[in-house]
């Protein structure tokens, strides 16, 4: 067997040096790469027939049987070329359903104090909610008394559901869903929010409150008004009317998001335990979908502003329309290129263009189409197009500016390494003599060898061109050339965050030079809209809502979002899962339980309800935990998205502050410890099991999501507890053991539909944020993600579940990160290069896998990032003087600045 198999250098031999009779009878008739195909395919053909033969005529144990014999083990299928793909069936929402995120709300301390039992029984005949609305009006929670907490309670049942006349989980939720419709068309809200908004006052006005402890009733009374502001947010995210559109309205005049953020400030310099952290994350998450929206009204969002900056060759979802395209920056660097290799390149007439269509544009103008016209409008043309492209790159490129560093173009010239090629000392256009022929060294036996010859790319090419002329003028530059031109010409993408980008560092950059103040200049955003119409859509309105929305909340927040980052991403490190799961799975299932199988030892029943207990209880503490993690994650995912919407400065100010709260470093430690963990896996491991199998098995997205039905919302309000309920921590069910469905293209999918839906959720959040936070150009961040080494954990996500949620950021990520990384690790790559090359995105001008000057932006990564840092810190004080003097940064009067005047028509290049 091992003589059947021809290198690819023997078939290239074969065809190219010393083709034989019958190769010389293709090439004439196809062309060589179809050659070179057709003996490919012929040859994978031989070896699959020779391995089917194999396969009919004896089986793995070595007994002759037919091909389609099920124990021979192959049939005629060659599984030697078969790909084993595992899915992950999983579907990433911004929210779960109704019923798991009200659940998800409670402990098992929270029924406790809610009296779940005694509301049920209290108020089983009917509810009358019209007396305890008034009551609440004129409530306080710092002075709660009697006639409030009875108020509320009766409020907390009805927005339970009234589940005393309810026999069924769907019933209770459907009564939830009705009756807090009805609180919020009651307006019962607004006392609810005043209540908690005097409240946060009080507390964060106090300057003992670190040492203040609230009472039993006072703490129950706060956590009754959370429980039932929460309710009603997530039910008006279920729901679309004209309530609904009130209570968003009523949340954005009273700014309840603002005093939560406020709060939770002063948690976290001032701990107290009486406070609920966890559930004042948990509302804020929910008020950001709810005010702001989720992932379907910012895709609303970003078509509006598409239209309004008219942007152009914006890829749609339909991949059979999708056009390849490029950025300004890289076009601007192939222009540079050119103009490098053909210098009369850069004259307005010799540009690319359609002559044709250039004159029928005359005909249909009524333009006199003689060659002096067409010359002077074509330079005109060309001219005014030319100069704004140019005058737009030209701010970066010729420039001195700090800016200068944030984007730089990459050309040939100033490559490290190919501007270090010396010039030739005779040029390659001069005649010399060709190379003499001698034998090929692998003709003999020896290694082909291949040269790669590399030339000085800056240097004019000089060769003579016998194209022809245009119009009676020597081009003298080859049709690829300005094909080449017209087409990327023609694909250069540039998104309104770019032009929003832009627009701030010409502002940055006059500032800069002292030209002008731009510190008094009007909001960089203007919430009218920009249509034409007189009239304003409903869809319209909700949009520039929800920008402006955005824009005040940034304002208010943004000095307190450093301490509300760290906050978050707190709640992300104390997950340290060093709780075994194996202990507890044992001991709560009756089969495997130590007290049920030691009958010597004679526990009695109450012993063994309070080992359950506690046992539950820890369980608990790693459930809430989890929750809380989603619900961060969840937060920053979305004020990602929402500040990208409202302002690009405002995206990137959140990720530098998640940058500097080293959050490469504490995502990947979680998901280190996620995968990678003892505690997770079995003590009960097969022989015949890889230790990389019980990795990819038993993690945190194999484990089912912990489930304690005795601690359970709907179980505790319904009064039924499932009496065979089965515990399950660590997850069993190998995926090389699940059913195999194979495809057309012979490929063998197995899906997963067994998983921890929560995990999954904090996963992609996870993985998205990162590849958020590497903002392209800004290779300091990339370097400091490449030295934690994240490939090796990514590839195993990648290769064992295929999610897009998962495995598309994750290849996006180590798209930024493959140009710095060696050779070697390439080689052993080439899986992971071939995904990146398939699922993400391309462009015309693609060189992330080769081309980089690597040197260069190591060099110029530090200060890469202080530029970036002073273009933020800019905006900031711009846009928010007031706002920025509360953390010592003061803008000098327009007086102190020395302007510089400039006659009018002088033309300013910076």
């Amino acid at each position: 067997m091992q003589d059947e198999h021809i290198l690819i250098d023997k078939l290239e031999d074969q065809i190219i040096d010393h083709p034989d009779a019958s190769t010389q009878h293709q090439l004439h008739s196809t062309s060589l790469d179809e050659t070179f195909q057709n003996k490919l395919n012929a040859r994978a053909e031989q070896i699959k027939s020779n391995q089917a033969h194999e396969s009919r005529r004896t089986g793995k144990d070595g007994v002759n049987r037919p091909a389609h014999d099920p124990a021979g083990g192959n049939g005629s299928i060659n599984y030697q070329f078969l790909i084993n793909k595992s899915h992950l069936d999983y579907t990433y929402r911004d929210h779960e359903a109704l019923d798991q995120e009200l659940s998800e709300w409670f402990t098992y301390n929270d029924l406790k104090v809610l009296s779940i039992a005694n509301l049920r029984t209290s108020y089983a005949d009917g509810t009358d909610i019209g007396e305890a609305l008034s009551t609440i009006e004129s409530g306080s929670i710092a002075a709660a008394n009697g006639q409030l907490a009875a108020a509320l309670d009766l409020l907390i049942y009805y927005s339970f559901g009234s589940y005393a006349q309810a026999f069924h989980r769907s019933d209770q939720l459907r009564s939830i869903i009705g009756n807090n419709t009805d609180l919020i068309s009651k307006y019962a809200y607004r006392p609810l929010i005043s209540l908690l908004q005097v409240f946060i006052e009080s507390i964060t006005s106090n300057e003992t409150s670190s040492k203040l402890e609230l009472g039993h009733t006072s703490e129950s009374t706060y956590f009754k008004v959370l429980t039932l502001l929460y309710f009603m947010i997530n039910v008006a995210l279920e729901i679309d009317d004209d309530a609904k559109a009130d209570f968003q309205l009523h949340l954005e005049k009273t700014d309840l998001l603002s005093s939560l953020l406020q709060f939770l400030e002063h948690w976290k310099w001032n701990p107290n335990n009486s406070l609920r952290a966890r559930y004042l994350i948990m509302t804020i998450w929910k008020l950001i979908l709810l005010e702001m929206g989720d992932s379907n009204h910012v895709k609303l969002c970003d078509e509006y502003l598409i239209q309004k900056y008219d942007i152009k060759n914006k890829n749609s979802g339909d991949s059979a329309t999708k056009k390849l395209t490029c950025s300004p920056l890289d076009y601007f660097a192939f222009k540079e290129d050119i103009l490098d290799k053909y210098p009369l390149f850069d004259n307005p007439t010799l540009q690319s263009f359609n002559f044709d269509d250039f004159k029928r544009t005359l005909d249909e103008e009524g333009i006199d189409s003689n060659p002096s016209n067409e010359l002077n409008l074509m330079n005109e043309l060309n001219e005014s197009s030319y100069k704004k492209y140019k005058e737009y790159m030209a701010l970066n490129y010729y420039s001195n500016s700090l800016s200068n560093l944030i984007e730089s173009p990459r050309t040939y010239k100033s490559h490290t390494v190919l501007s270090q090629l010396p010039a030739q000392t005779v040029h390659i256009a001069t005649p010399i003599p060709s190379p003499t022929l001698i034998a090929s060294d692998y003709m003999s036996g020896g290694e082909k060898i291949r040269r790669s010859y590399q030339v000085n790319q800056a240097m004019p090419f000089i060769y003579p061109n016998t194209e022809g002329d245009l119009q009676g003028l020597d081009t003298n530059v080859p049709l690829a050339i300005k094909e080449a031109d017209r087409i990327l010409k023609d694909s250069v993408y540039e998104s309104y965050s770019k032009k929003r980008l832009w627009e701030e560092r010409e502002l940055f950059m006059t500032q800069e030079r002292g030209y002008k103040s731009e510190y008094n200049q009007s909001p960089d955003f203007d919430t009218k809209s920009s249509s034409t119409k007189t009239e304003t859509s409903k869809d319209e309105l909700k949009i520039l809502r929800t920008i402006n929305r955005i824009e005040l909340f940034y304002k208010k927040n943004f000095i307190r979002f450093n301490t509300f980052i760290q906050v978050l991403l707190e709640t992300i490190k104390s997950n340290k899962l060093d709780y075994n799961l194996n202990f507890p799975e044992w001991e709560l299932n009756p089969e495997t339980s130590y007290l049920n199988k030691n009958a010597s030892a004679n526990f009695d029943p109450e012993t063994k309800s309070k080992i359950e207990f506690v046992l539950m209880l820890q369980l608990e503490v790693i459930n809430v935990k989890e929750i809380t993690a989603k619900a961060s994650t969840g937060i920053i995912f979305l004020l990602l998205k929402w500040f990208k919407i409202n302002h690009v400065i405002k995206f990137y100010y959140l990720t530098s502050l998640l940058f500097d709260q080293q959050f490469f470093t504490l995502s990947l430690d979680y998901l280190s410890r996620s995968f990678n963990n003892s505690n997770l896996q079995s003590t009960d491991k097969d022989d015949e099991i890889t230790e990389y199998e019980v990795l990819i098995n038993q993690n945190k997205i194999m484990n089912p999501k912990i489930a304690l039905p005795k601690f359970e919302f709907f179980n505790n309000c319904l009064n039924r507890f499932p009496s065979d309920f089965k515990y399950k921590l660590v997850n069993k069910n190998i995926i090389l053991h699940l059913p195999k469905i194979m495809d057309d293209d012979g490929i063998s999918n197995t899906y997963i539909k067994e998983y921890n839906e929560n995990f999954c959720f904090i996963l992609s959040n996870v993985l998205n944020i990162t590849n958020k936070i590497l903002i392209p150009n800004i290779t300091q961040r990339i370097f400091t993600l490449n030295e934690l080494k994240p490939s090796e954990l990514y590839k195993m996500i990648v290769l064992n579940y295929e999610n897009e949620f998962v495995t598309l950021p994750i290849l996006r990520i180590l798209k930024k990160l493959v140009p710095y990384q060696g050779r070697k690790w390439k080689s052993v790559n080439m899986d992971l290069i071939s995904q990146i090359y398939l699922k993400t995105p391309l462009t015309l001008k693609d060189n992330w896998l080769s081309g980089k000057d690597l040197e260069s932006d190591f060099n110029n990564s530090y200060d890469q990032e202080i530029s970036f840092r002073a273009l933020l810190q800019f905006y900031n004080v711009r846009n928010y003087q007031k706002e920025m003097e509360w953390i010592g940064y003061q803008v000098n009067k327009d007086e102190d600045i020395p302007l510089l005047s400039l006659g009018e028509e002088e033309d300013v290049y910076w």
